[in-house]
């Protein structure tokens, strides 16, 4: 990293202001190049953290390009840890690139995608973890993903993660002194101490594998497939919760073909909803290929809403129905409450074997519908509120802590069986490799290119 780089930090386009930022050893150098302070003030007088008004000139012509503000950044106070320059502008496109390409011209790189938080996490100023948060910050769309995201930003993932780290480290270290001194290893109970110790961690690191799907749902938002025979009301349903008639109605069951998704915010939750075609239990060749569709999208939902229709007894496209979803997190819905009620709510239930209470609406009268944005609300929460436990929200995240679980649990099993330390440390620095890899302990230069691969320029 002995170049410096610059790039804009602010979207291409018009508005109120655009901001430079240069990053690495030559960025004073540059801007001194450029900037003539108001008040004559030298590369001596600039002190960091402090704005300095002025002028932007072209070295050539030594002609103003535009006024602009100086803010100082010496390292490693700075948000890569180098030298950062900030030189912010108006907001004009044309003026914020010529800025950019004067910048260029003295010396610096057109910075990579990602490139200024991949330097703050070399040299140190954030971890890798924090450095993806950085991303999820951006591309909150809703407060429980800001939340999650700023949690993770500020470290809390990464402390949950070191304590776990340094309290296996410990662990190790007894095991490599028994291998060092063989004659004074470690007796039977010392493996059971150790074991405690070691299932105390995994029981922590189960703990963040299981919040996985709620933090995906806090970063993604959740995505709920709306299932149930033809002609049951589940495009009109899709049209009340998004309030628009987005999805053709129509009285003859099979209108719809193929699946359609939606977005709609509950609250501060985003919700995917995907309209599917009905399961008919004899379906033609062209419906076969939209339930086809349908199974796929039930594979992909975070939650099913099971639509029956409460003015007709159950039939054989219901039992089908039942059978597709019976092993979903789900919802049941009895729509056409405006209807007299034929079906059997009871037997309903026992075939679902069991699950919460159906709730009963009319998707075209608008009956229960507050309740059932209620509960995908609450389905969304997973029953948490925020500030509680630390969630994970990235698909690494949850490979690499269920590879380092299964590792403990073998470590575990050979302390038990009273193995060889050497054996069981093989096992427990597979764990430690894992975890050490979401923080950035440990890492390839591939990986780094993956993840700040969707970053903006600038950040």
């Amino acid at each position: 990293m002995s170049d410096t780089i610059a790039a804009l930090a602010t979207p291409i386009g018009e508005g109120g202001i655009h901001i430079i930022r240069i990053s690495g050893p030559d960025a004073l150098a540059i801007a001194l190049t450029l900037f003539q302070s108001a008040d004559g003030k030298t590369a001596d007088d600039l002190e960091p953290q402090r704005v300095y008004y002025g002028n932007l000139i072209e070295p050539a012509t030594g002609q103003p390009v535009d006024e602009v503000l100086l803010i100082r950044f010496r390292a490693p106070r700075s948000y890569t840890g180098e030298d950062v320059i900030e030189i912010h502008g108006h907001g004009g496109a044309y003026v914020s690139s010529k800025i950019l390409q004067l910048v260029l011209d003295q010396g610096a790189r057109a910075a990579e995608p990602g490139e200024f938080t991949r330097r703050a996490f070399l040299n140190g100023r954030l971890d890798l973890s924090q450095a993806e948060a950085v991303a999820d910050v951006i591309h909150a769309a809703s407060d429980k993903a800001l939340t999650s995201a700023l949690a993770q930003l500020q470290g809390r993932l990464s402390d949950k993660l070191n304590a776990l780290y340094d309290a296996l480290v410990q662990v190790l270290a007894q095991l490599e002194a028994a291998i060092d001194f063989p004659e004074e290893g470690l007796e039977f109970q010392q493996k059971q101490q150790l074991d405690k110790k070691i299932q105390s961690a995994n029981t922590e690191i189960k703990k963040l594998v299981d919040s996985y799907r709620q933090g995906k749902i806090y970063r993604e938002g959740l995505r709920v497939a709306l299932v149930g025979k033809p002609n049951v009301g589940k495009s009109s349903l899709l049209n009340a919760l998004l309030q628009e008639d987005r999805a053709i109605v129509t009285p003859h069951p099979g209108t719809t073909r193929d699946t359609l998704e939606e977005r709609v915010r509950i609250q501060d939750i985003h919700i995917t909803i995907v309209d599917t075609a009905g399961l008919r239990h004899q379906p033609g060749e062209i419906e076969q290929h939209g339930i086809e569709r349908t199974r796929h999208a039930l594979a992909q939902a975070d939650l099913v809403l099971v639509i029956f229709d409460r003015s007709q007894a159950l039939d054989d496209n219901d039992a089908m129905l039942i059978k597709e979803v019976n092993d979903q997190p789900k919802l049941v819905l009895l729509n056409k409450s405006d209807l007299p009620q034929v079906l059997d709510g009871a037997d309903l239930m026992r075939k679902l074997a069991g699950g919460p209470a159906p709730l009963t609406l009319s998707a075209t009268g608008g009956e229960g519908l507050e309740g059932l944005r209620e509960a995908l609300y609450q389905s969304a929460l997973g029953g948490r509120t925020s500030g509680e436990d630390i969630v994970i929200t990235r698909e690494r995240h949850r490979q690499a802590l269920a590879q380092a679980q299964s590792s403990l649990g073998r470590v575990s099993q050979s302390l038990q069986a009273d193995l060889s330390e050497d054996l069981i440390a093989v096992d427990l620095n597979i764990a430690l490799e894992h975890l050490g890899g979401i923080l950035g302990k440990t890492f390839v230069d591939d990986l780094l290119d993956q993840i700040f691969h969707d970053f903006c320029i600038g950040k």
